[in-house]
Order: structure tokens, then sequence, then C-alpha cells
């Protein structure tokens, strides 16, 4: 008889984990408390227009790269067309500075030196160094050779490894250093995540799926089901059954039980290893994670479908303030508005979508009752205040909106059940750089978790990633070849 193994979360990592234990003959079963697949990697419409909340680029799109090949393995390519913008963002700030940050390394220079002649040194290093970066590949199992096709880029990782802001203290010209900073985002991660990303995408390695995130996480979960796997909706979890420190199964919240062999948790790492388990099988190194490491803030995801055609508009448009704005009780020094116009899929013709964010303050919506009037009042007031300074850039679009959507980190918790609402697991800074967290808990067999509490920088590849990992852990338990 097969191995079985239950798998919460049918996120990117679930469905991943699931497919390859198909694949290396595991019978398998997929909980997932939402009604469809992907977990984060979603999207929602609304009176004609796609929301999306997800994937902004997809590291690994290249075909002929290792991690294509796993995207390719999961059902994720076949058929898909994909964008490759020619910037990772335009920055424009209160005086009438702006710059584009192209993902050519030529034209960006240019642009650099354009706001800060002054500079050259500085541009022309960082110029250099992204050509160099845009040649480096995601290694899918980290082999010796693959470490050894790192090295030359070791210096890089040293250089860049730094918080954003320090990186850029060396800037002489205050313009391009504040321009540079909002453009490449939170001060306190590593300057090497945002390089690479702009760097993967120079190289076409890091493009757009036209029709966005949902139908990307459709596609796994449809590879999935073909290789006999099955998926339950609506099924929430609230505690993983063990049995003299083995996991055994799980118990989901209408009360029921369900058992098998191994258990995968692709869910919230907070909510595996302290309501789950209880903190029974955690180690001091583990808890200093979930105390010290730094997750993505928990935003206010705010989207906006317009009766107007937005190609005027720049794709990712950065906005720094001269004095912090305070939205919901957060001072925002900046805000990025993603103009959705390269993919038509997501809107009626003719018109258009603009979704933006914003760090927010989980305690600040906590303490609003769910779906109560006050709560709803503050979303309309948080989304009506982000519209308006929208429109002081674009004044055309005051009367032009149709709908409005905002998903607050309350809406997070509901549908993904995310620690704090955090909507990408822990950040890229100094002290995480490559960090990868245990998939394995101390004292526990047949136990094992993926997805994006489990590598730093969150994201597609590593949610993918780790649920291979997680398979071909428990066949290497089993004595068994891995496949794929």
């Amino acid at each position: 008889m097969a191995p079985s193994v239950l798998i919460i979360g049918g996120g990117m990592a679930g469905l991943s984990a699931g497919c390859f234990a198909r694949m290396n003959g595991f019978e398998t079963e997929i909980l997932e408390m939402h009604t469809i697949p992907g977990g984060l990697c979603t999207a929602w419409n609304r009176k004609g227009y796609t929301f999306d909340l997800c994937i902004h680029w997809l590291c690994g799109s290249k075909p002929g790269t290792a991690l294509y090949q796993v995207y390719d393995k999961l059902g994720l390519m076949e058929g898909r067309r994909f964008h490759h913008p020619d910037s990772w963002a335009t920055v424009r700030d209160g005086h009438g500075n702006e710059i584009t940050l192209y993902t050519d390394p030529e034209r960006l220079y240019d642009e650099l030196i354009r706001i800060s002649p002054d500079d050259k040194p500085f541009i022309s290093r960082l110029c250099k160094d992204i050509q160099k970066l845009s040649r480096m590949e995601t290694s899918v199992d980290m082999t010796i050779l693959d470490i050894i096709r790192y090295i030359p880029y070791f210096s890089l990782m040293k250089r860049y490894k730094p918080t954003v802001h320090d990186v850029l203290s060396e800037v002489k010209s205050p313009v391009l250093r504040d321009l540079l900073t909002a453009g490449f985002g939170w001060e306190g991660q590593s300057m090497f995540f945002p390089l690479m990303g702009l760097a993967m995408q120079g190289a076409k390695n890091a493009g757009y799926p036209i029709g966005g995130s949902l139908p990307c996480a459709e596609a796994i979960e449809k590879r999935y089901r073909d290789l006999g796997g099955t998926i339950r909706y609506k099924s929430k979890v609230t505690a993983i059954i063990t049995e003299k420190n083995r996991a055994k199964g799980v118990r989901l919240a209408d009360g029921t039980e369900r058992y098998a062999d191994y258990v995968i948790s692709c869910a919230d790492g907070h909510t595996t290893i302290f309501d789950w388990l209880k903190g029974a099988y955690c180690d001091d190194t583990i808890r200093g994670y979930y105390q010290n490491l730094k997750p993505f803030p928990p935003i206010v995801f705010i989207s906006f479908g317009l009766n107007t055609d937005l190609s005027h508009i720049p794709k990712d448009l950065t906005i720094l303030f001269d004095n912090p704005v305070e939205i919901a009780g957060v001072k925002q020094d900046t805000i990025s508005y993603r103009n959705h116009v390269h993919d038509p899929t997501l809107y009626p013709p003719g018109k258009g979508v603009i979704t933006t964010w914003i760090t927010a303050d989980y305690s600040y919506w906590d303490r609003l009752p769910y779906q109560s009037e006050t709560y709803r009042i503050e979303k309309d007031n948080v989304g009506r205040e982000v519209f308006a300074l929208l429109c002081q850039q674009y004044p055309d679009l005051s009367e032009r909106c149709e709908i409005m959507d905002v998903a607050t980190p309350m809406t997070f918790v509901r549908y993904t059940g995310n620690w704090k609402g955090s909507y990408e697991g822990w950040q890229v800074t100094p002290d995480s750089f490559f960090l990868d967290l245990p998939q394995i808990l101390p004292g526990l067999s047949g136990f094992s978790m993926a997805g994006q509490w489990i590598v730093t920088g969150g994201g597609i590849p590593g949610a993918v990633l780790s649920g291979r990992k997680a398979v071909k852990q428990m066949c290497s338990d089993l004595g068994k070849k891995f496949v794929y």
C-alpha cells in the first residue's frame, strides 16, 4: 500500500508538495480552508474587473533555467505567456524630480547620471553589478556544482547584503539617494533582494504571467488533480494530531479527524508551531526566529477599477512625499501604485486597473470588530484617501473610479491565516540573508513544513521549492528515489 500524506494548505507550496508527492507514489490529500487554490497567490473579480494580489514578476520564467523546469513539471508553464517590463519602477518626489529604474543596465546608467553626474563612480559600479547579477540563476537543490557556480557572485552578495539605506548612504546626491531608497523598498531589507529582482527582469527571467496570479494557481491545481490527487476545500485545520512524537493526522474545525502516514504543513508557520502543535516541538533557535526575524509587514491592499485608458501612467509608480502622510494610524513616506495596463485580461476594453498597498498597523485593524459598520467605514476612508493622493498626480482620474475594493490585514487572516496579517513571510535583511528555516521540527517525526515561513524573501519560487523539498525528505526517510 502506498504511503499517505496530508498536506495542510492549498497555496503554491501545498500544491507543489501535492504534485511532487503524487509523482513519487504517495497517496495525497490537500486540506484548504478557502474555496479556491493559491493561498496568497490569488485575485478576485469585482464588476468586470480582476484585482490581482500577488504576482508582479515570476522569477525563473526563462525557458531552460532550472526553476523553469520545476514550474513546467507542475503544469505552470503550459500555454503561459509572459510580459517583460522595461522598468522596475518610476519614482517621483514632490519637487518634480523623477527617475525610472530601467531593467536594462545601460539605460539605467543614463537615467541615474541624468540626476547626479557627481555620483558616476557609484552609478557605474551599481549598473555593472546588475549586469553581472543578471547571469546568476536560482538553484533548485543547491548542489556542490551550484555552490561553485555561485562563487563569482559571492563578492556581490557581500557588497549588497547591507540594508538599502546603508548601501545608498554612499550616494552623494540627496535627491538621487531618496529616489533610489523609495524605489528599492523598505530601508530595513537587504539591498541584494530588490537588486536581484531587477537584474532577473533585465535578463527576461522574471516576467509577468499574462492573466495574473489565480490562473497560475489553478494550473498547478489541475496538474495535481490530473496526477490523481485529492483536494478538500472549506477544510480548516485546528490541530495536528501526534502520537509518541510522530505526526499522525489533523483535526478540522468541524471536529472530524483525518489520518495519514505523513503530514506536511504548508500553512502559516506561527500557527503550525505554536497553536496546532502547542509549541511542543520547538527549540530556542526556532523561537528566536519568530521573536527576532523581521516579517513582511501587514498591508492594506487597495484596488481601483477605472473607466478610462491608463496608458499614460507608469506601470509601477512610487510617490515620495515631502512629509509623511498618516493613513489608518501609520505614517506613509511613500505609496506605490501598480498600473495593470500590461495585462488587458484584467479589465474591460477601454478601462483599467490600478492597485496599491500601504503598510498597516495590525493592532489598529484588529481592534475594529470585523465586518462591523465601523470597520467598513474605515476601509472606505482609507481607500478614498489613497485614491485622492493618486488624483493629485493625475486629476483626470478623479471622476473615473467605477469600483474600489479594500483588503485589510484582517482579510489576509480570514482567507490565509497568516500571522498578524503578514502578506509574504520573512523579509530578506542582513540578519536573515539566505537563511532557510528548518522544515523538520525537533523531536517530531512524520512531519515537515513548507511555504513562505521556511524561506526568506517570500515569493512563489521559495514556496514551490520548499514543497518539493518536503517530498524529497519523505522519500529519503523511506529510502525511495526522489523523482523530479
